[in-house]
């Protein structure tokens, strides 16, 4: 059934401010399919977009101690202490994600120094948990808002106000007028 709907990927991502691909941490499958399906999609976003790389699942890894990605000790973030009780080996480490990545900087032909380090935009999180989703976008949220601010303040406007209609003249021409 994805390639039903695969074609329809790059209209999505038309002049996207961001971009969140995300892969299931403990499949390395997801995340080669995440690269070789979904990198050419980002051809239609913004020149300036986000790119952000989000492991998931990370709830049902063995890795159940992970530190905080964020230097701020006081930031609450939910516990993994609701993992299940079957675990499995992590089998996309951080590295990994890193290095897509920087595959799609080099893709995008964007300069590391123009755009936000790889460390700051990998994401480990747990849908189910809740795991790290609101530092996820809160982070996105805290990069995007200043670019879409300046897009709007360069160019012309991205609606078309109807009020402004005016009807096309009525020309005589052709077998029918």
């Amino acid at each position: 059934g994805r390639e039903q709907f695969h074609g329809l990927g790059s209209m999505y991502c038309r002049g996207a401010a961001a971009v969140i691909l995300t892969y299931d941490v403990n499949s390395l499958q997801s995340l080669t399919e995440l690269e070789d399906r979904f990198l050419a999609l980002t051809d239609t976003a913004s020149a300036d977009c986000i790119f952000a790389i989000v492991g998931n699942k990370v709830d049902l890894t063995d890795d159940c101690a992970l530190s905080p990605e964020t230097e701020d000790e006081n930031r609450p973030e939910k516990s993994l202490a609701s993992c299940g009780s079957t675990k499995v080996r992590k089998q996309v480490r951080a590295e990994d994600a890193i290095a897509l990545y920087k595959k799609i900087l080099k893709y995008k032909m964007l300069d590391e120094k123009d755009v936000p380090a790889a460390e700051k935009m990998c994401f480990e999180t747990s849908a189910k948990t809740g795991y790290k989703v609101d530092y996820l976008f809160e982070t996105v949220f805290e990069m995007v808002v200043p670019i879409i601010v300046r897009q709007k303040a360069e160019g012309p406007p991205q609606t078309v106000d109807i009020t402004d209609y005016k009807p096309a003249k009525r020309t005589k021409s052709g077998c029918c007028a």
